[in-house]
């Protein structure tokens, strides 16, 4: 190639937009690649791993790893723990899925009408989300116990109150009041930001049409924030039926008895007390397709009657 072709070949500006899109795509590249290493290190690897986990069995003291099939599967069928922990999972999940949503949507509601310390009550409502689980966890067991604070506020009004966490018929409510009051700023956030997305004209052709309220409610704002309400069904349930730290912390493991051992923790001891852990993999799987099911049957009762 003459000099000459290589001066008009550097002039042409066509081909240095090529090369500037070359080296934009390279750099983008470049960006992805501490989150596709991190993707796959701690995410996509151990789904992988647990997947196949799911198969096998792997006993971590005798050192033993054979591919067994479906055997894993059977014993969760056959294991009675599995299910009482699985009824016991389910039942918080909704209890507290739905008490959020309602927390998280009279609250938005609420800070969505308040025009004066707006910011400092949103603030003030969200707090608790950035409290770890041990910090929850110990100061309602704390609040909660036979002499706590709730009890004592009780005997004012000459209760003697109740044992919260020792009672087989209140301990999930409690936790779940627990979980309520830890976690619903993040909902009320999504739930404040929908709310805001709704145009005020439709709240005014609504009161000029002579709506009330709870029309305005159920006819205008439920129906235009319902993928918001979606998202925050489907998520809230996936977290909480996973509940770990609560009954850990506040029911030492599960108790009384097994009123509050959760399928999590039944994986738990498996894998790390007793080290099944082909067993605890299969559980581990069975547990995800509950959870697939369910966002699958959400999509299909909400989605339907919302626009992306």
């Amino acid at each position: 190639m003459t000099s000459k072709s290589v001066s008009a070949d550097r002039s042409n500006p066509s081909n240095w937009t090529l090369t500037n899109k070359r080296r934009e795509a390279i750099a983008g590249y470049l960006f992805l690649v501490p989150y596709l290493f991190f993707f796959l290190v701690f995410l996509a690897g151990p789904v992988i791993s647990a997947f196949v986990t799911a198969f096998v069995e792997w006993e971590l003291l005798r050192g033993t790893y054979r591919f067994i099939g479906l055997e894993n599967f059977q014993l969760i069928m056959e294991d009675d723990l599995f299910w009482i922990a699985l009824g016991n999972s389910l039942y918080f999940a909704t209890m507290t899925t739905v008490g959020n949503v309602i927390v998280a949507l009279c609250a938005a509601l609420a800070l969505k009408s308040i025009r004066l310390g707006h910011t400092l009550f949103r603030v003030v409502m969200y707090a608790p989300v950035v409290l770890s689980i041990s910090v929850i966890g110990i100061v309602f067991s704390r609040l909660l116990a036979p002499f706590g604070l709730l009890n004592a506020g009780l005997e004012l009004f000459g209760h003697d109150g109740f044992n919260y966490l020792a009672d087989p018929n209140l301990v999930l409510p409690s936790l779940s009041l627990t979980t309520i009051w830890w976690g619903f700023g993040f909902p009320m956030l999504i739930f404040l930001a929908a709310l805001y997305a709704v145009p005020e004209a439709l709240y005014e052709a609504a009161r000029i049409d002579g709506a009330g309220r709870w029309q305005i409610l159920w006819q205008v704002t439920l129906p235009l924030i319902r993928p918001a309400l979606l998202f925050i069904i489907v998520t809230q349930f996936i977290a909480h039926i996973q509940v770990f730290g609560q009954p850990y912390i506040m029911t030492n493991g599960g108790g009384p008895g097994y009123s509050s051992y959760t399928i999590v923790l039944h994986i738990y001891r498996n894998a790390f007390s007793y080290y099944h852990m082909g067993y605890a993999g299969a559980m581990a799987l069975s547990l995800g397709v509950v959870m697939f099911i369910f966002a699958l049957v959400q999509f299909r009762l909400l989605g339907r009657y919302t626009e992306y």
